[in-house]
């Protein structure tokens, strides 16, 4: 028995940190890019200057990601994208799932 599945169904590769990377620019770098605040608070969460993020909180960080994608301001379509991310393991560049930086 064969599936039908349409082609791009198929095709479509999972997201990668460089695929998403512009919407954490444009919603999350006010706060948590050490490189542009001093808010400790935020980045204690995830700093994300350079990926895999630094955080302090490595056992739930995807949960937090999650939590402020489904809170924050984004578009349905980033919402959509960045949760496709999420869901495929936060991959990099790569394709990998990421080692978390200590952040202390």
């Amino acid at each position: 028995m064969w599936l039908a599945l349409p082609l791009v169904a198929v095709l479509t590769m999972p997201p990668r940190y460089p695929d998403i990377e512009p919407m954490f620019a444009n919603k999350c770098a006010s706060c948590h890019d050490a490189r542009k605040s001093a808010n400790e608070k935020a980045q204690r969460v995830f700093e994300m200057s350079s990926y895999p993020f630094a955080t302090g909180r490595p056992d739930t960080l995807l949960r937090d990601l999650r939590k402020g994608v489904l809170t924050r301001n984004f578009t349905e379509d980033e919402r959509r994208a960045l949760l496709a991310w999420l869901d495929a393991g936060a991959l990099d560049a790569s394709g990998n799932p990421p080692a978390w930086r200590p952040k202390g």
